[in-house]
């Protein structure tokens, strides 16, 4: 079909493209409007077009009978009320700031075709006409793109709820003036720019009119460049994320939605995708800062599923006991937010409360952030966080009593691994396991009580409170610290208590290393545990099999096959006969020092007191011996030094009468208990304990048993041992089968070992 153009509208015609160049001449690719999208003339390269007319700017602009708008419009204001993207983290709009209004300027005129409330040839001046009239010209193209000649679907349909599209029409200098992690003007690259208000609207990053980059984008996507040309987050360059050269192995589902290296995904790396590996401008997550998907477990699992991530993490939240990301009772449950513009998104202690109680990757890791390695344990720096967590942020508790959780806390940010720097690994686990996220009425424990019963979970600001009597080191270096030379059975390689700890003395094949001085010669890729170290939750939390901590698997408080996702022992390295059933605590403490079932240990006089304590070795003492209600199996949880030491099941409060309102479990963090165990479980023998209060039968010496964390499953009283007096242990006798936490009755231990050495 051959259209005609009379003289009046030929020159019409010429007069608006004139005008469009005029408009557009900022813009070196204007010329090219009619190779895009954009041309919705017959002549046009695109599927979607019209058949009534070859003319490119009309479908946008005319001289005459415009819409009241630059550029000189040639569309009706179809009054459509879009709803806008909110959210919590956004600077623009942070208290005094308003939330984001209607779209104004470009962005208006841009929505009008792309809202998809009128057709795209609808115009207030068609071409072809005597006079200036408006109409509707035929527009036509795939039907999942095209309905009625409106855009209604595919990539360039918008719509009018916004919400899931990158914020628009908010005054710029807003944002970035006390944000540390928006740019000020002018950008880099320099074709990102503000409208004449100073505002961001969708010229800021489209040029309608064509550009040399996919989208009508004005700079490349690749590496960032285009979000970077505002955003500066933290801790961002650097990280994995912007380093990674990891590529998709072609296995189930594409982690990259936007193609952005050469032809074909499996060439592109999170490096290349940067921003886009988890982000979308347009189709985001509602209300979960334009994530890809719904949920941050969901773009995190895209990748570090073994497809594609050198971390295969998604195995890691199969096992039975897991901080469980995958439950779809969390989604929508984490929310970031700033107090200020000046700080870092985060969520506040109400936002981590029982009723909002969730997990999801980004409670512990920061995407931006991250980086590779974890920390460095048995140093004694090592409670301090590895890369892998820097970005994050954590809740420091301030201590003000012994035994007592935490009141007030302040907000660590984790921008760096040094130490130092209130970077402890701790923080985190403390901004859900204490009173800052649940006050004073503690959530159940998933793993239940030693038994299986439920139990609630017990504040670890208290347990490892720095003022307890003893803990272990997460929070500051640990109380047992003697002088090098206070045992006269450790040998003189200025070790000290490391004696009793897996620093260096066993290498791959049990060689054993305990005659050198200088601590270089020690093998590598052990546990360095000293007395000097510091731990972090992760040391003791985490993949139960040493298998499960090494590559492709990542090291980390993801699951477990053991309860309370807790390691267990990672070898049997020169361990003979090899440990029948694996005691947790030997992923530190030495089993040569200190024993298991059918193993008397040949170096017991490197701990304080020999162990066994009862000094039966001879005969087989009942902590060693392999059987019901004896050695690991002495007490529910199956970690034989969980007898003595740890594992309290507190169901009195301190004056051993009054029942608390939460039977809680007590691992073994810390200690601040008393001189009788049943001030802190009422299944105490009661002519032991003082019942009512001032009744007391107490051993004559008996000292408080947090001292040594002597808190243990079946002690009721301990009466340390001097290199001159012999201990003193008294058991709780209990009804076996039905105890919480002990299995058996032991017999009491009124001559134990003497001390080796007194503290």
């Amino acid at each position: 079909m051959t259209l005609r153009m009379n003289p009046a509208a030929l020159s019409l015609a010429l007069v608006i493209t004139a005008l469009a160049g005029a408009i557009c001449a900022s813009s070196p690719a204007w010329a090219g409007v009619g190779s895009t999208k954009h041309n919705l003339g017959y002549l046009s390269p695109a599927e979607v077009k019209t058949t009534a007319t070859s003319e490119i700017c009309i479908f946008c602009h005319t001289p005459h009978n415009s819409r009241p708008a630059t550029p000189l419009w040639n569309k009706a204001d179809t009054g459509t009320t879009f709803e806008p993207y909110a959210s919590q983290t956004l600077a623009a709009t942070l208290s005094p700031k308003p939330a984001l209004g209607q779209p104004t300027g470009a962005s208006k005129l841009c929505l009008t075709c792309h809202d998809g409330t009128i057709a795209l040839g609808t115009l207030l001046n068609i071409p072809g006409q005597d006079k200036v009239m408006g109409g509707t010209l035929p527009v036509t193209g795939p039907a999942s793109r095209i309905t009625g000649g409106k855009i209604t679907g595919g990539p360039s349909y918008i719509g009018a709820n916004l919400k899931d599209d990158h914020p628009i029409s908010f005054d710029y200098s807003a944002a970035y003036t006390s944000n540390p992690e928006m740019k000020s003007t002018p950008f880099t690259p320099a074709e990102v720019r503000l409208d004449n208000s100073g505002r961001l609207e969708c010229t800021s990053c489209h040029d309608p009119h064509g550009t040399g980059y996919p989208k009508f984008l004005v700079a490349s996507m690749e590496n960032g460049a285009l979000c970077e040309a505002c955003h500066d987050k933290l801790n961002w360059q650097g990280s994995s994320h912007t380093t990674s050269l990891a590529t998709w192995n072609g296995s189930g589902a594409n982690p990259f939605n936007e193609d952005m290296g050469s032809p074909g995904f499996t060439n592109d790396t999170p490096a290349i995708q940067s921003c886009l590996a988890c982000h979308r401008s347009h189709g985001g997550a509602v209300g979960k800062t334009l994530l890809k998907d719904n949920g941050e477990e969901d773009v995190c699992l895209a990748c570090h599923n073994g497809n594609a991530a050198s971390k295969n993490v998604d195995a890691s939240f199969d096992y039975t006991y897991k901080h469980d990301v995958k439950n779809m009772l969390w989604a929508g449950r984490h929310t970031p937010s700033r107090s200020s513009a000046a700080e870092p998104a985060r969520e506040d202690s109400a936002s981590l409360n029982l009723i909002n109680r969730h997990v999801e990757c980004a409670d512990c890791h920061n995407g931006h952030g991250a980086r590779s390695g974890n920390h460095s344990m048995g140093t004694v720096n090592g409670n301090t966080i590895g890369g892998n967590l820097v970005g994050g942020w954590g809740a420091k508790p301030v201590w003000f009593a012994p035994g007592n959780a935490a009141l007030t806390y302040t907000v660590a940010d984790f921008n760096t691994t040094l130490p130092g720097s209130d970077n402890l690994e701790g923080y985190v686990c403390v901004k859900c396991h204490s009173y800052y996220a649940y006050g004073t009425t503690p959530p159940s424990v998933p793993s239940g009580n030693a038994n299986g019963d439920p139990v609630k979970e017990s504040d670890v600001t208290a347990d490892f409170n720095v003022f307890n009597p003893s803990f272990h080191p997460v929070f500051a270096q640990g109380q047992n610290q003697p002088p090098t030379g206070a045992n006269p059975n450790w040998p003189a390689n200025g070790l000290g208590l490391t004696n009793t700890f897996n620093y260096g003395y066993y290498d791959e094949t049990g060689a054993q290393w305990e005659t050198g001085t200088s601590l270089t010669t020690a093998p590598t890729g052990l546990w360095s545990v000293r007395h000097n170290s510091t731990i972090a939750c992760s040391d003791c939390h985490g993949a139960a099999d040493m298998t499960d901590q090494m590559d492709p698997k990542p090291n980390g408080v993801h699951g477990s096959s053991e309860r309370w996702i807790l390691r267990n022992e990672e070898s049997n390295r020169g361990y003979v006969p090899a440990v029948t059933k694996k005691n947790f605590c030997y992923n530190c403490h030495r089993r040569d020092v200190y024993g298991d079932e059918d193993y008397t240990p040949p170096k017991a006089n490197y701990s304080r007191v020999s162990h066994p304590v009862d000094g039966l070795a001879a005969n087989v003492s009942p902590f060693y011996k392999r059987g019901a209600n004896t050695g690991n199996d002495g007490n529910n949880f199956g970690i034989l030094c969980l007898t003595c030491h740890g594992g309290a099941y507190l169901n009195r409060e301190n004056d051993g009468v009054t029942p608390r309102v939460n039977d809680v479990m007590q691992g073994v963090h810390g200690a601040d208990a008393g001189t009788c165990g049943c001030r802190n479980n009422n299944q105490c023998a009661p002519s032991r304990c003082p019942v009512p209060p001032g009744v007391d039968s107490t051993p004559i010496g008996a000292a408080p048993l947090g001292n040594r964390m002597m808190n243990g499953a079946c002690v009721e009283f301990h009466v340390p041992a001097t290199t001159a007096a012999g201990l003193q242990l008294y058991f709780r006798q209990i009804t076996v089968g039905a105890d919480k936490v002990c299995n058996g009755n032991f017999a009491d231990i009124v001559t134990g070992n003497t001390a080796n050495y007194n503290y």
